[in-house]
């Protein structure tokens, strides 16, 4: 069935579409760790959002959406903030900017620190897939190439694009640490990417499809492949593969990235900046 909601070519960052984003984001988070099956994570809606506490130092673990077109009480902070120390699970919030000023102070307060920005992009749906630029991407189901999916991501993030390879390679805990976040990926719900070169695996990425809103995470490419148009030719891939059930196409990068650049090049603009903010 095809999707179509008449949203605007050019989108505007108002409330309603930032609630529509936060909540196709934690839907994938909760998918991605497990809500539901057995050995899972945890959840629980707070404040107008909704908090996923699964594996140690999960990627996955956060809040957002809190505090979108509702006041957020104190007892909502104090029961997200039991969720999480029944877990000896920091707590990270990753905080819309069209939330009230009294909430950051408030979380500030309570000894919140900001860690960080993240650009949150988005683009309507094109009517048809975007042109490839030579690249063969393949489409993973189930178990398929796992081993290959997780060394073109762990890779990536290890080496983000901000900096040069270390000589000896990243470090072997820091590598770890990604792979069993990465893992987290393989999952039913998620349809992966992988581009390979001369035989080997150069990039990849997941997307999910949420409530018509296509999000595409963890797009990456190793440090050795890059600058050949491997994510380019993935995001296109994953937008042609959506084509009639999304009429949103949304992804996060880090602000003024390279990835952030490839986004916009394919037709995503910054909706808005959110500030992650950690209390341990």
């Amino acid at each position: 069935m095809g999707v179509s909601r008449n949203i605007p070519d050019v989108l505007q960052a108002t409330l309603a579409l930032a609630q529509r984003v936060e909540r196709a984001e934690i839907e994938f988070c909760a998918a991605g760790a497990g809500i539901g099956v057995a050995g899972g994570a945890a959840t629980i809606e707070v404040g107008g959002g909704r908090a996923v506490c699964g594996r140690p130092a999960s990627p996955l673990n956060k809040v957002l959406g809190l505090g979108l077109g509702v006041d957020v009480t104190d007892e909502e902070l104090d029961a997200l903030e039991v969720f999480y120390e029944e877990r000896d699970c920091p707590i990270q919030i990753e905080l819309c900017p069209l939330v009230s000023t009294d909430l950051v102070a408030r979380l500030h307060g309570r000894g919140y620190v900001l860690k960080g920005f993240e650009n949150e992009l988005g683009r309507v749906m094109p009517e048809s897939a975007p042109p490839g630029n030579g690249l063969t991407v393949e489409v993973l189901t189930g178990d398929r190439d796992v081993d290959a999916f997780l060394q073109a991501t762990v890779e990536s993030f290890a080496v983000p694009d901000t900096m040069p390879p270390p000589p000896d390679g990243p470090a072997p805990e820091a590598t770890e640490a990604i792979e069993r976040a990465m893992r987290s990926f393989v999952h039913p719900g998620v349809v992966r990417y992988l581009v390979r070169i001369d035989g080997e695996p150069a990039g990849a990425a997941a997307a999910v499809v949420t409530n018509g809103v296509l999000g595409i995470f963890g797009t990456g490419t190793r440090p050795k492949f890059r600058r050949r148009g491997v994510q380019s030719a993935i995001v296109a891939r994953a937008l042609g593969g959506a084509i009639g059930t999304a009429d949103l196409a949304v992804a996060t990068t880090e602000p003024g990235s390279v990835s952030q650049r490839t986004f916009e090049r394919l037709g995503f603009q910054v909706l808005y900046t959110r500030a992650i903010l950690l209390r341990d």
